[in-house]
Parts: C-alpha cells; structure tokens; sequence
C-alpha cells in the first residue's frame, strides 16, 4: 500500500460522503431523508472502493476494489432516479414490480463485474500500467459495459430532467433545494463522460463527488433537505382551499396556488410579476395594504361580469434565518356565500324592523281611530240604557248591557294593543309619582271584584302592614295586577285568587304574588307566555276569550319599572305569577341620590 497525492480529494469526499451517511441515517424517520439514503450508501460504496483502490499497486488488490467501486455504481443512477420521484411526489409508481425491473441491470452488470476474469462481456481486455507514478487501467470495454454505461446515463437524465421540470414550478427556498441536488448528480456526470470520451487513465468521477458531497451537505444544513420534501409541500399548497401568495421584496409573486388564481380570476402566468401588475383592476386595494406588515381584514373584489367576492384575508411577513423581511405572506379565504346570507339576513332584519314599525304606526293610528266611535258607542249606550225604563223600552236593557259590555270589551283590547305598540316602538313613557301601595292595590281590588263575582270565585287579600309608599309609575304597577288577576279570573272558575304584597326591605322591593286554583299552564307553554298573541291554549281563547296581549304587557312594564315577573304552574292545579318591582323607580333613585327633584 502507498498514498499518493491524487487520492487525497478522493479520501476528502470519501469522508464527506460518510459523515453525510451517518447524519442522514440518524434522521432515517424523516421524510425527506429515506429517499437520500441509497444514493448517499451508493456514493460512499464508490468513492471508498475508489480509495482503497489507489493505495495498492498490484493487480489482483487493485482489481478487486474496482469491482467493489462498481456496487456503488450501478446503485448511483437507479437510486438517483428512485430520489428523483421520491422528491417530486411520483413515488406511486415505484412499485415493487417497477423496482424490481429497475434492478435487473444493475444485478446483471455486478455478475459480470465480478466474473469478467472468466469471460470478456465486460472488459474484453484489462491491463494495469506500472511504468507511471500512479498505476492505471489499460482496458477495452466490452458489449456488457457499453449497455451498463448507456442504462445508467438513461437514469441519470430521467432524474435530472424530473427534477429540472420540478425546479421551474417551485419557489425559491424549493428551488435551491432542487438546485442543489442538480449540481451534485450534473457535476460527476459531466466528469464522467469526460474521462470516457477522453480514455483518462484517470477517473474524474470520484473526485467530482467532491462537489457533489459539498453541495449535498450545503442542502442539509442550509436549505432542510432532510427536513421537508418541497413538492410534496407544493402539492398541499395546490390543494389548499384556501388562496396564498408568496411576494419577494420587491412585490413580485414568487408562489400562487390554484385556488388564489381562482379567486382573483387570473391566468396561472403569474409567477415573476409585480403584485401590483396582477391586481391593477383593484388599485384601492393595492393602496390600502401598501405599507402593511400584519394585517386582518375582510375586502371585497368587484369582478369583470360578474357579482362582488368577498375575502378574509391575512398578511404576514416572511423572515431570513437572519431574521430579515424576505417577502410576505398572503393567505385568502372567500367568504362570497356567508357574506351573501349576512347582507340578505340584514336586509331580511331591516325589512322586518321596517314592517314591525310600519305594524306598530299603523296599529297605534287604527287604535285611535277605533276609540272615538267607541266612545260614542259606549256614551250612547249606557245613556240609552239609563232613559229606556223612563221611555218604557225596558226589553231593550238587557241587550244594551251586552252591547256595552262589548264596547267595553273592545275599548280595552285597543288599549292593549295601543299600549303593546307604543313600548314596541319605544314611545311608552314611565310617568313617576308617589303613592300608597295599599290604596292603589284596594282600587285594582274593587275594578277587579265584579268579573270576579261574576265567575263565582273567591278573592283574598294578603298585605303586609310595611307596605307603605312606592315612587314609580302608578298605572303600569296597577295595569299589571290588573291585567294578573283578569287572567286569573278567565281560567278560574268557582275557585280562589290570591293577591299577597310583601315589602323585602333588603332590596327594597315589593313582591307581587298572585295565585289562582285555575287551570294551570302546560310546561311546553311556559317559555312563551310572555309573548305577544300568546295562550296558554288556544281553545282557551274561544271558550274565554282575550288577545294574549295582557302578559306580554305586563312582562314589558315589569322591565320598564326595572322589575321582574315569573311564573309557576302545574296543569289542572293552577298558577302562580310573581312580580318583583323596586319601591323607587331606578331613574328616580338615581336622580335622588345626586339632589335633583324628583
């Protein structure tokens, strides 16, 4: 064995080829890296056996690690292809049928290798030359070489040209990834063809591994080689539904997935162009975002022929290992659709809204138009009613007494409706004063006491002695007992309702608590007893009449006196309503507490 200086590059990529090996193999789990293994093995095969071999001088040495060179050989180009798909996300077609066919020249070209002592397929004659410094081959190659040869050059430019084909589709972190790959199979094989056009004593190919082995080892430690698969990357991208953009620093597209080019209604020619030459049909955005770094915002994008889109859309920038600005990030999501629903929701809401006043003005017009004929019709009546025993009309009197009774009936379901639409329209004013609640509840008593009687019920009262004075809005507080114990009376009928009053001195309220033996309310109706034109059921409503306007009524004054109302109810055991209102009406406690009259 001797060293001699031309070994020294081969023992340099020798080494870099191995180091390169054993860093990939301790990173065999990523993806990246199973596909680079065989062709780093099939490297370090050759460029070993290409070492060893120049430390000897005779021949039988010599020969023999020349044919261990040629198990790295014939494993280079097929696992280069093999890297190639892998890398491009082609690995489909690497069937175990398709690799078996792969592997049928290489396996066939080792035979000959090492039987070629007994047989001149592949070296019709090998000689080795002594006469010089460095011994060399002096060889004529065989049928079984030239096949060999032409097999591995088909591999060798079927993976370049993939990869070339991939670098033209890919940004700029996927192309040095790709480049780098490039410069590592192109270099060796340029020196390669070299040595065999020429007939070099020498072979040029191991030492050329040593750019291979730099270029290689720049990949993984600069660009992630081993750590990310890019086309694999880009075929996500592409079927992303959401649109990205990936700018430079100056603006121009470096990467645009299908579904942006969709959404912005571009042709896939993009890549290169400045930003703002792409979306030049929408200046006012360009001028909006210019100067942004972070931004989240919702735009919309007006469409030749077509209806506005609508987008989410996000910037953020894109940072160097060095942390510098790179270029940007641009991510779109279209929310054409659920924009639409909201804009029609909002017209649907404000048409809605617009009805509902229109009902309520309308409502509140009729209400008052209605009640002057009333008026007359109820005047008249119960005037006609009083002179018809004087006239000697009096058969008539008892039907007078039905129409009055109906007049009255009407005259307060206007008012109720009167009422309802001036809260729903906001024009309900709280007028405050001070008054006995006692005396206020025994007035609600006698206007209650004759529909009472008349359904042969029993009313009784419960009043604390502390009830004392409220200072609130009188008529809403006794429109809500009474609107309580008329709805008690419709469904109660020879039976008992109480109305108890209890002052709680610890949240200075009063509670309201009015308790029929009725009928009682079924448990799906309870949630909506407090809505407008609600009963409890509607056959109610034809046997004892009423709109469902009354609780809805009192539900709306409880809130506007800063109170509360519940119910408690058992079907066929009767109800319980309570009311909760504050004894100072919130506005005027407040006005209180800062010295303003009240």
């Amino acid at each position: 064995m001797k060293f001699t200086p031309i070994i020294l590059p081969v023992l340099i990529a020798s080494l870099i080829a191995i180091f390169l090996l054993a860093y990939t193999w301790q990173r065999r789990t990523m993806r990246g890296a199973r596909p680079l293994l065989p062709l780093l093995l099939g490297i370090v095969i050759w460029l070993v056996g290409s070492t060893v071999e120049g430390l000897f001088f005779n021949y039988e040495s010599r020969l023999f690690w020349s044919n261990v060179q040629y198990i790295g050989i014939v494993i280079v180009p097929t696992a280069w292809l093999v890297f190639s798909l892998y890398f491009t996300d082609r690995a489909a077609i690497l069937t175990g049928r398709n690799i078996a066919l792969l592997s049928l020249m290489p396996l066939a070209t080792l035979i000959l290798v090492w039987t070629s002592p007994w047989q001149q397929f592949f070296r019709i004659s090998l000689v080795l030359n002594t006469a010089e410094a460095y011994p060399f081959w002096e060889w004529v190659p065989g049928p079984g070489w030239i096949m060999h040869t032409i097999y591995s050059y088909l591999l060798l430019i079927s993976g370049v040209i993939i990869l070339a084909q991939a670098y033209r589709q890919s940004a700029r972190l996927h192309r040095r990834q790709i480049g780098v790959m490039l410069i590592g199979a192109i270099v060796p094989w340029i020196a390669n063809i070299f040595s065999v056009i020429v007939r070099s004593p020498i072979d040029y190919t191991p030492i050329a591994f040593l750019i291979t082995g730099t270029a290689v080892a720049w990949g993984i430690f600069k660009v992630g080689l081993v750590e990310i698969t890019p086309i694999i990357r880009k075929r996500v991208i592409d079927e992303m539904q959401e649109g990205m953009l990936v700018l430079d620093e100056q603006n121009r597209i470096l990467e645009a997935n299908p579904a942006v080019l969709h959404m912005m209604d571009v042709q896939d020619d993009v890549l290169g162009k400045p930003i703002a030459e792409v979306m030049a049909r929408w200046p006012e955005l360009l001028v909006q975002f210019q100067d942004e770094v972070h931004a989240q915002a919702e735009i919309s994008l007006p469409m030749a022929g077509q209806e506005t889109r609508y987008f989410q859309i996000s910037l953020s920038p894109l940072h160097n290992r060095k942390g510098q600005q790179t270029g940007q990030l641009i991510m779109a999501h279209e929310i054409t659709q659920q924009k639409q629903t909201e804009i029609s929701l909002t017209k649907a809401k404000e048409a809605a809204e617009a009805a509902n006043r229109a009902k309520s003005t309308f409502l509140a017009t009729m209400s008052h138009e209605l009640r002057t004929p009333l008026a007359a019709i109820i005047g008249y009546s119960e005037l006609i009613q009083e002179k018809s025993e004087l006239w000697g009309y009096e058969k008539i009197i008892p039907q007078l007494g039905q129409i009055g009774a109906a007049a009255h009936s009407l005259n307060g379901l206007i008012g109720n409706i009167l009422d309802l639409s001036k809260i729903e329209a906001e024009r309900m004013d709280v007028v405050c004063s001070q008054f006995c609640v006692a005396t206020m509840i025994q007035e609600v008593i006698a206007n209650i006491q004759p529909q009472v009687d008349k359904n042969g019920d029993k009313l009784l009262l419960e009043l604390a002695d502390d009830l004392g004075e409220m200072n609130t809005d009188q008529t809403k507080v006794r429109q809500i007992l009474l609107n309580l114990l008329g709805n008690a009376t419709k469904f109660t009928h020879e039976g008992t309702i109480t109305l108890t009053a209890v002052r709680q001195t610890t949240s200075n309220t009063i509670l309201f608590t009015v308790k029929d033996s009725g009928e009682g309310i079924p448990n799906e109706m309870m949630a909506q007893i407090f809505q407008p034109f609600v009963q409890a059921d509607s056959s109610f409503t034809r046997v004892h009449g009423g709109s469902g306007l009354g609780l809805a009524i009192s539900s709306r004054f409880c809130q506007m006196l800063g109170g509360t109302i519940a119910v408690e109810s058992k079907l066929g055991e009767g109800t319980t309503f309570f009311v909760t209102l504050p004894v100072i009406l919130p506005t005027q406690e407040t006005a209180v507490a800062q010295g303003e009259p009240s």
